[in-house]
């Protein structure tokens, strides 16, 4: 008898613990319309990032959150019920990542394409992408990185607050919570990768 006591408090405490664990793990709260199914909260299932030097443009850092299970080794295709969160940190020519606050203040008229910007300061791109419908938020807000080692199998840690109220037709949009995602890719000015 006593055995069997000692066996269920056993059992109690691991489930009380993993329990707590659950509880500790970040959650992002993320609004990208009116609907029920555009407002909600999820834990990331799989977090990843890619450090690109790039020697005529500025330095890329991508950062990748998703509700279901993904890797860099592989596309992975989202689906009908997942979401994939895409940060991109475009830095101007010459300069590297570091801890900071990084803006989200929308893309100037005219640019289509990444390759068109002439940055004066860094920026954050942030881009969701739910089932098959992908769309950048609205401008607003900043996503601060805390911790930041660039090497494969560092850790990239940081805080997002992004949001926009709407109007103009638009809907409000708000990205907020805390992450922390692993590199798993490093390109160097060179051409030459880590994985």
């Amino acid at each position: 008898m006593p055995g069997k006591t000692l066996a269920f408090v056993t059992c109690g405490l691991l489930i009380v613990t993993s329990a707590c664990r659950e509880r500790n793990e970040p959650t992002i709260q993320l609004v990208t319309g009116t609907s029920n199914e555009q407002q909600f909260s999820l834990t990331p299932k799989s977090s990843f990032a890619e450090y690109v030097e790039l020697p005529t443009q500025g330095d890329q850092l991508s950062i990748v959150l998703t509700n279901f299970s993904s890797s860099c080794d592989e596309y992975t295709p989202t689906p009908t019920d997942g979401v994939m969160i895409t940060m991109t940190f475009i830095l101007p020519v010459g300069q590297h990542p570091v801890a900071g606050t990084y803006p989200w203040p929308g893309l100037p008229p005219n640019v289509n394409s990444l390759a068109e910007l002439d940055l004066k300061a860094p920026i954050v791109i942030p881009v969701v992408k739910q089932g098959l419908k992908s769309m950048t938020l609205l401008p607003g807000g900043s996503v601060d990185l805390q911790q930041l080692s660039l090497e494969r199998q560092g850790d990239v840690a940081g805080v997002m607050r992004l949001e926009q109220s709407g109007g103009d037709g638009q809907p409000a949009t708000r990205l907020f919570g805390s992450f922390v995602a692993r590199v798993c890719r490093t390109m160097n000015q060179a051409g030459s990768m880590g994985q």
